[in-house]
């Protein structure tokens, strides 16, 4: 099958959020949308899977970050969603010299809070320093620093504390009944998308933008991008006229990072760890692992590396990220906790070709990179996604909001014409 009798206003590559978010909002002010897409599913980095444990696991974006004023939120709980709400706190800290005992551990998280806090501050004035020249030092500090990249994707000393300074932060981090990547997939089921239709090039010289693909070349006055920085990083789309040096440099300045997930399942049986309960897990340099229990009150849990650390891991080859999690377990809750596990899995973004990583994180020095990289070309190519947006940016709802932005900028062009 090809596109050559499609004829849409509107080209969107990428039908991740931003993508199924700026197609949707196009076709309710009446435009021709078409959606094209390298993998064989909708979603991007925010998908799940159905069928390896007994319940739904997100292998990407799982959370309702900034629930309480994530639009995403009130759409869910419309649609009859239900929303899981416990927080979880760290219950288990075990860093490269001991295990903390409850007293430790409420230090811990009191410096992790404080942590966050000097962060954000620091981030309002320093635009050029890392966020390892602005932590609070403690005794608590090697271990307590590894957690930022599970938050930003990058490394305490490659990323930026004004990243956190422009991020809209509220209370709340929810989950979705069912799984976040499911939601996304049905709020937006009304989307036309092609799968299995990676974009080789994007033409925007000329009147209308040409985009050539393995099924033939479609144009349309205007197309929105929003493929992640690590594909525009690795230049997997050819651009004509190539993209400008602010351009090029925006997407210099926020490099796709990492975030993978290990998903554990427990025999009910196993009753040690509970719904809120969290394992910081630190073993020396950058080893480190966070594991969250009882997701959707179940018996799933899910590890996370994040980093340099899970970039190694990745690259030791399938599993090594799962023992690295089963190792801390075993260290945490004796050896014969293997036997109450059922079924594991883990993610690797990494690696994966339409991805090339989880989210972007800002480098130091770079602040403004997020704006710069929005910025439409010519008035014909839209840029969306979350990379885009400094106040949601690595965040699902990130990404729906971008994607809408770009629309409605899109859709403007229409009615001035």
């Amino acid at each position: 099958m090809t596109l050559a009798n499609r004829n849409p206003d509107v080209i969107v590559i990428g039908a991740g959020t931003a993508g199924l978010s700026a197609a949707s909002a196009l076709k309710q002010n009446g435009l021709e949308v078409l959606v094209l897409e390298a993998a064989d599913h909708v979603g991007g980095r925010c998908v799940t899977d159905a069928s390896s444990f007994s319940i739904p696991f997100d292998m990407g974006g799982s959370w309702l970050h900034s629930a309480e004023i994530n639009p995403l939120s009130d759409l869910a709980e419309q649609g009859g969603y239900k929303l899981f709400k416990t927080p979880w706190v760290s219950t288990e800290v075990k860093t490269p010299n001991a295990r903390l005992n409850q007293k430790e551990v409420g230090e811990y998280v009191k410096y992790m809070e404080k942590m966050w806090e000097q962060i954000v501050r620091c981030g309002d004035t320093d635009k050029t320093s890392s966020i390892e020249n602005v932590l609070p030092q403690s005794r608590y500090t090697d271990t307590a620093k590894l957690f930022i990249a599970q938050m930003l994707g990058g490394d305490f000393d490659v990323t930026s504390p004004a990243d956190l300074a422009d991020y809209a932060d509220s209370d709340g981090d929810w989950l979705v009944q069912g799984g976040l990547g499911s939601f996304i997939a049905h709020l937006h089921s009304n989307v036309d998308v092609k799968l299995n239709c990676p974009v080789s090039k994007v033409d925007y010289s000329g009147e209308n933008v040409r985009v050539i693909t393995p099924l033939g070349t479609i144009e349309a006055a205007h197309v929105i991008l929003t493929v992640s920085v690590g594909v525009l990083a690795a230049e997997l789309i050819e651009f004509n006229p190539v993209l400008p040096n602010c351009k090029i440099s925006a997407i210099n300045g926020l490099p796709n990072g990492l975030l993978n997930k290990i998903g554990i399942e427990f025999d009910p049986e196993w009753c040690e760890a509970n719904e809120g309960d969290m394992l910081d897990y630190h073993i020396g340099g950058e080893q480190y692992c966070s594991i969250l229990f009882g997701f959707y009150g179940s018996k799933l849990a899910t590890g996370f590396t994040a980093g340099r650390f899970a970039t190694e891991l990745e690259n030791d080859g399938a599993g090594a990220a799962t023992e690295f999690c089963l190792q801390a377990l075993r260290d945490i809750f004796g050896n014969d906790i293997t036997r109450y596990i059922r079924h594991t899995k883990e993610t690797h973004w990494w690696n994966n070709s339409y991805t090339l990583g989880s989210y972007s994180y800002l480098s130091p020095g770079c602040h403004g990179a997020r704006e710069a990289l929005a910025q439409s070309l010519n008035d014909r190519l839209f840029f969306a996604g979350e990379a885009t947006i400094s106040s949601a940016f690595a965040t699902v709802h990130g990404a729906y909001l971008s994607g809408k932005q770009a629309a409605e900028e899109v859709a403007s062009k229409f009615k001035s014409g």
